[in-house]
């Protein structure tokens, strides 16, 4: 168990490589495979990401007057943190990486989530240096790699949850400050102990107190090696790390209360309303996150740690809090103080979003890389993990229980009403009393803790294994859609070319994307003001700036330069003019379909398995819904919907435009040959412009 992971390398490498250089190696290829395919997709997850990387975007410009809205305008609450002004939601480390990656590497939401990646590699290169010296490269590593493949992982870094850059980069500097300081006292180092403090700093300015959490361990440390209990930072190295953390975290926020502190306070009091209920159900956008004090062991383990049955982290958890007390080790002692803190502050808290413990993820696989351990010598612990990870396969058979279920206290609420946890638990300790019992009066031992150690394995590999990268897989292709669907990336990237600093752009739809906030995410491609909804021209008058439409439809001003494969045109809204035809680049097709003439077609190349398509339909009436096949060679064939509301606006309003986009996912364009549209012949198609024949267009 504790030789490297890698018995299929060669053997003269492994002896030329260090054991811990090709565990990392393993762990951060995993990263790189798990992670990074995908990061740069142009869709933006409302609330959250599209909120932060708004933010990013405008603190390009100004890094020390957090926004929204560089200037309000349209007049908003002071506390909107949506569609406000000055904004202080939450601490802007995160952010202003965003922003500094981008000012060097361009604007990218690739970029912009960079941080997330380099954030999920750290905490799982926590797991393997705090744990394999305890756990084994082996299991610590297996553990590492498999953080890196949970479904929700994959989530949070690609932006698709509440919950993302911030989250992923406390995670982060957790892990970096917990083993900068447990290697801190092993070496007794006052430089690590330093660069520990500035760890804290920095995951403080990710996402506040929640990164305080190092300095409770290396506190409850300091005081147990004054008595003589467990190895622990030395006073000197302890005041070090403190100092540290405060001169990093603290400079932003004394600035920011004295320079804005109305909405200082009222953000405070937000922060606030997380722990205390009665202050919570005060505020709106937080009441519909309160929870009981068991939901971190149910709904948020359930959601997080997916494909994990609750009772396997609660039972990893009791066991390294067991081994922490027994042993006295320092890195156990030190996870456990990190874990164990951490669940039960935060469930006492009153509100609980899904990535609400997402700090103390390298802990929990720290426990579970120690339970694989441990479980493969001691049977009637590997009974115990035997019943936890058998139990989504035996739920139904234990239906017995939840008379027992009914009996928990009431505070249990969700342990009560939802199975899962309690009959994990109940699991557990049948089958290891089962098994303790037998080792009591078994002749031979060795061969039952053999069989059993064998058979926790094997099901512990199961589950972080190929259950775990089936789940990443079925993740990754059920957000599919979501990343690669955007009305705004490239009319938003022509904006920035070609539009002013001091621009106001008005977005004519009526609503937004699937889950995308579409004025926000323009925002974030383009550095100008967006607004959706009819234009107010006096808006900036006298400030100077200058209005422009963002249209799916033929309008009749003066139309600026725009990708022809974009979903959205722009128009400068100070210069009428008759309205434009079709614009360079698209490809003509003047078919006729039902009441619509499509009269071209255009694409953007997305990079991913599939491209961007903009039809330009032409109505007579209100329009249909079509459908357009994509020949692609030999008999094989696409066929892609074509809704006049994926252009945001109801297709009533498109009634008597001259033309209109619809935008669509399709295959990608050097794949086709043709394209055929209602009762009408193949039309050829080149992806590079020019005319070649197809078989496929033959009537």
């Amino acid at each position: 168990m504790n030789s490297a992971p890698c018995s299929n390398v060669p053997g003269p490498l492994v002896r030329r490589l260090p054991p811990d250089l090709l565990c990392v190696s393993v762990i951060v290829a995993t990263a790189l495979v798990a992670l990074l395919p995908g990061l740069a997709h142009p869709g933006i997850h409302n609330w959250d990401e599209a909120v932060h990387l708004a933010v990013s975007r405008g603190l390009m410009d100004t890094p020390l007057r957090p926004h929204v809205y560089a200037e309000p305008f349209h007049r908003p609450a002071i506390d909107d943190w949506i569609n406000g002004t000055l904004w202080l939601h939450k601490p802007l480390g995160s952010m202003w990486f965003a922003a500094l990656g981008m000012s060097l590497g361009g604007v990218g939401t690739g970029v912009a989530r960079f941080g997330s990646v380099l954030g999920m590699v750290a905490a799982a290169l926590g797991v393997f240096f705090l744990m394999r010296g305890t756990a084994g490269r082996f299991g610590s590593t297996l553990a590492a790699c498999t953080l890196l493949v949970l479904p929700f992982t994959y989530e949070l870094v690609q932006g698709f949850m509440f919950g993302d850059m911030t989250d992923t980069t406390l995670a982060g500097c957790l892990a970096l400050a917990m083993v900068l300081l447990v290697t801190s006292i092993r070496r007794d180092s006052l430089l690590l102990a330093a660069l520990a403090g500035v760890a804290v700093g920095l995951g403080y300015l990710c996402k506040s107190t929640l990164a305080l959490t190092p300095v409770g361990v290396a506190g409850v440390l300091a005081a147990g090696r004054l008595l003589g209990l467990t190895q622990g930072p030395r006073l000197r190295q302890l005041a070090l790390l403190v100092v540290c953390a405060a001169a990093v975290a603290l400079p932003w926020s004394l600035y920011a209360r004295h320079a804005y502190p109305e909405l200082w306070a009222i953000e405070s009091h937000v922060t606030r309303s997380h722990l205390f209920e009665d202050e919570a159900r005060s505020n709106p956008s937080i009441v519909m996150w309160i929870r009981p004090l068991d939901a971190i062991f149910n709904e948020i383990h359930l959601r997080t740690l997916e494909p994990f049955p609750e009772a396997l982290p609660l039972l990893a958890g009791l066991w390294l809090l067991y081994r922490a007390l027994r042993t006295r080790e320092l890195e156990t002692l030190a996870v456990a103080l990190w874990l164990w803190p951490t669940w039960l502050i935060l469930s006492w808290a009153a509100a609980k979003v899904p990535a609400t413990s997402w700090g103390a993820v390298t802990a929990v696989f720290c426990a579970l890389a120690l339970l694989l351990r441990d479980s493969f010598r001691r049977p009637v612990l590997a009974a115990a993990v035997v019943g936890a990870l058998s139990t989504p396969f035996l739920l139904p058979r234990l239906a017995f229980l939840a008379p027992l279920r009914a009996r928990l206290p009431e505070a249990l609420v969700q342990t009560r009403r939802v199975p899962g946890l309690l009959e994990g638990l109940c699991l557990a300790l049948a089958l290891a009393l089962l098994v303790g019992l037998l080792m009591l009066v078994a002749r031979a031992r060795r061969p039952l803790t053999l069989a059993l150690g064998v058979a926790c394995t094997a099901l512990a590999l199961y589950f972080l294994a190929p259950r775990t990268v089936l789940a990443h897989v079925k993740m990754r292709g059920a957000k599919r859609d979501l990343g690669e669907r955007t009305n705004t990336r490239e009319a938003g990237l022509a904006a920035a070319k070609v539009l002013p600093d001091k621009a106001l752009v008005w977005l004519r739809m009526e609503w937004d994307a699937p889950e995308q906030f579409e004025h926000l995410n323009f925002m974030f491609w383009s550095g100008r003001m967006a607004h959706k909804g009819n234009p107010r021209l006096d808006w900036g008058r006298a400030e100077g700036y200058r209005h422009y439409l963002a249209s799916p439809a033929a309008e009749p001003f003066a139309p600026l330069e725009v990708p022809a494969g974009s979903a959205l045109r722009l128009y400068d809204l100070s210069t009428p003019a008759p309205p434009p035809e079709l614009p360079p680049g698209v490809q003509r097709l003047e078919v006729a379909t039902g009441n619509a003439v499509v009269r071209g077609v255009a694409f953007v190349r997305t990079g991913y398995a599939r491209d961007r398509w903009a039809f330009f339909v032409s109505p007579r009436g209100v329009p249909e819904t079509l459908r357009v096949t994509f020949h692609l060679g030999g008999e094989r064939r696409q066929l892609v919907t074509l809704s006049p509301e994926a252009a945001l606006r109801p297709r009533e309003a498109f009634r008597d435009v001259p033309w209109f986009i619809i935008p669509a996912l399709g295959p990608r364009a050097e794949q086709v040959e043709a394209l055929e549209l209602p009762g009408a012949a193949p039309v050829p198609f080149s992806a590079s412009g020019r005319a070649k024949p197809s078989a496929a267009a033959a009537p």
